[in-house]
C-alpha cells in the first residue's frame, strides 16, 4: 500500500511537470453518427486536427504492420510476441538507466535545496527546532495518552483468557484489548495535531513537517497495537495465532520495524517532493527508499526460515487420502528453500515496481502481492474441499476402506486439478498476460469459464453437504437441557438418517446436472430424456414404487422406529435399520428378515407406551384362593420396590380372581402392567417368587392326576398307561416368550 501511495505521488508530480507541454488531446466519442462528423471537427482547432489525424493513422499503420508480421501458426505467433517483448524490454531498461543516471547526478544538489525549503530557509538549525517541537508535541500527545489510559483502564480492567482458550474467546479478548488501547491513542492524535494546527500557520513548512511525521507516529502505534493484538508476544493465551513464543517474538519486532523504516522514508520522500525536487531526482530517492525496505525483509526472511521450514513440516502431518513418502519428501524440500524463493519473490516485486515507478504507469505490485494470496489461498481451499471429500464418502452408502480410499483419491484430484485451472485463471486476470492470439482467447475464456463453474458447483456441494451434516449430526447427538443430558428421541433416529441419505442424492444429482451445464452439455433433453426413462421405470418397477411410496406413509403414520418390536403377519423381530424400499426385522431368536414396505400388512407395535402380561396359575380345589390373593399381591409390591425392577412396573402384579374350574384344578388369572418388552423378565422372576411362597403356606399346584380302582395289576398298569396318555394329549400347549 505504501509503495502504491508513492506511485500516486510520482504519477501525479509528473503529470503536473508536463501539464502545458501539449495542447488537451481531442476527444472523440465512442459511438459517432456520420451527421455529427461535420460538427465535431467544426469545434477542432488546427492542433487538435493534426492530433487526432496523426493518432488515426497511428492506429492504422500498427495494424497493419500486426497483420503483415502476423504468422500462420499460433505457435509461431507466440515466438513472434515474445521475440518484440524481449526487444522492447532491452530498450525498456537502457531508458531506464539513463533516467537512473540522470537522477543520480541530480540528486545530491536537489536534496540540499529542499532540505532548505523544509527547514523554512533556516538550514540545519531549523531542522534542529523543527526536531525539538516535534518531541514536545510527542511529549504532550503522551502526557494526555497516560492521562486517558489511567482513567480509562482503571474502570474497564482487562481479562486474559484461561490457556487453551478457543479461537472465539481469544478473538473477544483481543477486541477488548484492542478497545481499551484505540481511546488513548485518540487522546494522544487529537492532542498533538491540535497543537501542530494551533502553533503554525496553514501553508507553512513547519506544519507540513509536524504534522507529517506525527502522522506517521500515529500510523506505526497503529500498526504495533495491531500486531500486539495478532501475535502478543508477551502472551501466549491471548495470541489469535498458533505460533510459539520465540516465533511471534520475532515477528512483531521485524514487521514493526519494516513498517517504521517504510513509513518515516515514504514521508520524508513525500516532503521532499512537496519542496520542489525535480522528478528524475525524486525517482531515484523513492527508489532508494523501497531499496531499503525490501532489504529489511530479505532480513527477516532470513530469520524467520527455520520457524517457517519447522510449521511448513508440521502441517505435512495432517494429509488426505494422498499422503505418504512423496509428500513428506516435497514438504520437506519446501521448508529447506522456501526461503530462497521468498527472497526471489521480494526482488522481483522491488524490480517490477522499481519499472512502474520509472515508466511512471500503473504499479505491477498489487498483482504480485494478490498473486501470493491466491497462491496461500490453494493449499487452504484443497484442504477444506478435501475434509469435505471424506466427510461425504465417511456418511454416505457404506463401503469397504480400501474403495473409499480410491474414490477419495479420485475426488481429490480432480478437484486439485480444478483448483489449479482457477489458480491460473487468477494470476492470468492479475498479471493480464496477452499470448493467445484471438481463437487461443476464446479457448481460455471458455476453458476458465467451465472450470469456474466446475470449482464453483464442487465447492457449493461441499458446503450443502457441511450444513445438512452438522445440522443433522447435532439433532442426532446427545445435549443437555437444564443440566439433564437429552437423548434424541426413537423417531428423530429413525428419520434423520432417512432424511440424510435422501438429500445426499438430491445434491449429487444437482451437482452433476451443474457440473454437465458447465462444461457446456445441454442438459434439457437429458432432463427430458431422464423423464421419459422414469415414466417408464414406473410402469416397469410398479412394486418398486409401491414398496417405497407404502414406505413413505408408513414412516409419517410414525408406525414403527429403529429399535421397536413389531409383528406383521408372519414377520416378527426388532427393526434394525429403515432403508428406501424395505426394513430389516431382527428375530428373537436371531434372524434377520429383509421385508418389503408394501408386505406389510397391518402392524403390531409392542414396543410402544405399556404392555399388559396376564396368565394362568393352576391351584388345587383345596386351596385357600384368598391366601393366594394376598401372597402374589405381596410379591407384586415386593418387584415394585425392588430397584432393578420398579422402574419398569407401571401397575404391580395382582390376582383379578378364579378364571376357571378345570378337570384337575381352578385357574387363577395373574396381570401387571410393565414398560414394553420387560415383562418377560418380570414374570420369570414372579413365577419363581410364587413358587416359594405357595410351598411355603401349603398352596399345591394342580397337575394331571388319573386314580384308577380295581383290577389285576397288569389291567391296572395298562388302564394308569392310557389315561395318562389322553391326559397329556388333552393339556393345553405352554405359551412361549
Amino acid at each position: 500500500m505504501l509503495c502504491l501511495a508513492a506511485s500516486a505521488v510520482t504519477v501525479a508530480y509528473a503529470a503536473q511537470e508536463r501539464k502545458d507541454q501539449a495542447p488537451p488531446p481531442a476527444a472523440v466519442p465512442e459511438k459517432l453518427a456520420p451527421v455529427d462528423v461535420d460538427a465535431l471537427l467544426s469545434q477542432l482547432t488546427d492542433a487538435q486536427a493534426r492530433q487526432l489525424l496523426a493518432r488515426q493513422l497511428r492506429k492504422e499503420a500498427e495494424r497493419q504492420a500486426a497483420h503483415d508480421a502476423k504468422p500462420s501458426g499460433g505457435f509461431g505467433m507466440l515466438l513472434v510476441r515474445i521475440r518484440r517483448s524481449l526487444e522492447g524490454s532491452g530498450n525498456t531498461v537502457s531508458q531506464r538507466g539513463a533516467i537512473v543516471a540522470e537522477g543520480w547526478g541530480l540528486l545530491p544538489g536537489a536534496l540540499a535545496s529542499s532540505l532548505d525549503k523544509v527547514s523554512g530557509g533556516r538550514g540545519a538549525a531549523g531542522i534542529a527546532l523543527q526536531l525539538a517541537a516535534l518531541a514536545a508535541l510527542l511529549a504532550a500527545g503522551a502526557a494526555a495518552h497516560w492521562v486517558v489510559r489511567r482513567q480509562f483502564t482503571a474502570r474497564h480492567a482487562r481479562a486474559e483468557p484461561a490457556a487453551g482458550a478457543p479461537f472465539g474467546t481469544r478473538f473477544a479478548a483481543a477486541l477488548v484489548q484492542l478497545a481499551l488501547e484505540i481511546v488513548p491513542l485518540a487522546a494522544f492524535a487529537i492532542v498533538t495535531l491540535w497543537l501542530a494546527h494551533l502553533l503554525y500557520r496553514a501553508g507553512s513548512a513547519d506544519r507540513s513537517f509536524q504534522v507529517a511525521y506525527l502522522t506517521g507516529v500515529i500510523l506505526v502505534w497503529i500498526a504495533a497495537m495491531l500486531l500486539r493484538v495478532a501475535l502478543a508476544p508477551r502472551s501466549p493465551a491471548s495470541r489469535l495465532l498458533q505460533l510459539g513464543d520465540e516465533a511471534a517474538g520475532f515477528l512483531y519486532r521485524w514487521l514493526l520495524r519494516v513498517i517504521a523504516v517504510s513509513v518515516f522514508l515514504w514521508l520524508t520522500a513525500g516532503l521532499l517532493i512537496l519542496a520542489g525536487v525535480p522528478l528524475k531526482a525524486h525517482l531515484v530517492l523513492v527508489l532508494i527508499t523501497g531499496a531499503i525496505v525490501g532489504a529489511m525483509l530479505v532480513a527477516m526472511i532470513l530469520g524467520c526460515r527455520g520457524a517457517i521450514g519447522a510449521a511448513i513440516l508440521a502441517s505435512g502431518a495432517q494429509g488426505g487420502p494422498e499422503s505418504g513418502a512423496a509428500r513428506s519428501g516435497w514438504r520437506a524440500n519446501l521448508a529447506a528453500t522456501w526461503h530462497f524463493f521468498a527472497i526471489l519473490y521480494v526482488v522481483a516485486v522491488w524490480l517490477l515496481w522499481a519499472g512502474s515507478m520509472l515508466d511512471q504507469k500503473e504499479s505491477a505490485v498489487w498483482a504480485a502481492v494478490a498473486s501470493v494470496g491466491v497462491l496461500l489461498v490453494y493449499p487452504l481451499l484443497d484442504r477444506w474441499i478435501g475434509r469435505g471429500i471424506d466427510d461425504m464418502l465417511s456418511s454416505g452408502v457404506p463401503q469397504t476402506e480400501g474403495r473409499r480410499h480410491d474414490i477419495g483419491r479420485v475426488l481429490h484430484r480432480v478437484m486439485r486439478v480444478l483448483l489449479a485451472i482457477l489458480l491460473f485463471a487468477g494470476i492470468h486476470e492479475l498479471w493480464d498476460f496477452d499470448v493467445f492470439d484471438e481463437a487461443g482467447a476464446r479457448i481460455r475464456h471458455v476453458v476458465v469459464g467451465a472450470s469456474f463453474d466446475l470449482a464453483a458447483a464442487i465447492v457449493l456441494a461441499v458446503l450443502g453437504w457441511q450444513l445438512i451434516k452438522i445440522g443433522i449430526d447435532r439433532r442426532l447427538a446427545p445435549r443437555e437441557v437444564n443440566g439433564v443430558v437429552v437423548k434424541p428421541s426413537q423417531r428423530e433416529r429413525t428419520l434423520l438418517p432417512l432424511a440424510r441419505k435422501f438429500l445426499v442424492v438430491v445434491l449429487a444429482v444437482m451437482t452433476v446436472m451443474l457440473l454437465l451445464s458447465a462444461i457446456g452439455v445441454n442438459i434439457g433433453p437429458l432432463l427430458a430424456g431422464a423423464g421419459v426413462v422414469g415414466l417408464a421405470v414406473g410402469f416397469g418397477a410398479q412394486t418398486l414404487v409401491r414398496d417405497i411410496i407404502t414406505g413413505v406413509f408408513l414412516l409419517l403414520d410414525d408406525a414403527f422406529r429403529v429399535g421397536e418390536y413389531i409383528v406383521s403377519g408372519s414377520y416378527k423381530g426388532t427393526v434394525e435399520a429403515i432403508g428406501i424400499r424395505a426394513l430389516k426385522l431382527r428375530h428373537h431368536r436371531g434372524p434377520v428378515y429383509t421385508v418389503p414396505f408394501s408386505e406389510l400388512k397391518g402392524i403390531q407395535n409392542q414396543s410402544r407406551d405399556w404392555v399388559i402380561d396376564k396368565f394362568n396359575i393352576g391351584i388345587t380345589y383345596d386351596s385357600d384362593i384368598e391366601k393366594a390373593r394376598k401372597l402374589i399381591k405381596k410379591i407384586g409390591e415386593t418387584l415394585a420396590a425392588d430397584p432393578e425392577h420398579a422402574a419398569q412396573i407401571i401397575e404391580p402384579l395382582k390376582m383379578q380372581g378364579v378364571e376357571t374350574f378345570g378337570d384337575f384344578g381352578i385357574q387363577v388369572r395373574v396381570k401387571m402392567m410393565t414398560r414394553p418388552g420387560e415383562q418377560f423378565v418380570i414374570r420369570r422372576k414372579a413365577n419363581a417368587m410364587i413358587k416359594k411362597a405357595f410351598d411355603a403356606n401349603g398352596i399345591k399346584f394342580a397337575f394331571p392326576t388319573v386314580q384308577v380302582s380295581g383290577g389285576e395289576a397288569a389291567g391296572v398298569s395298562d388302564a394308569v398307561a392310557a389315561a395318562a396318555r389322553q391326559t397329556v394329549a388333552a393339556a393345553p400347549p405352554s405359551e412361549g416368550s
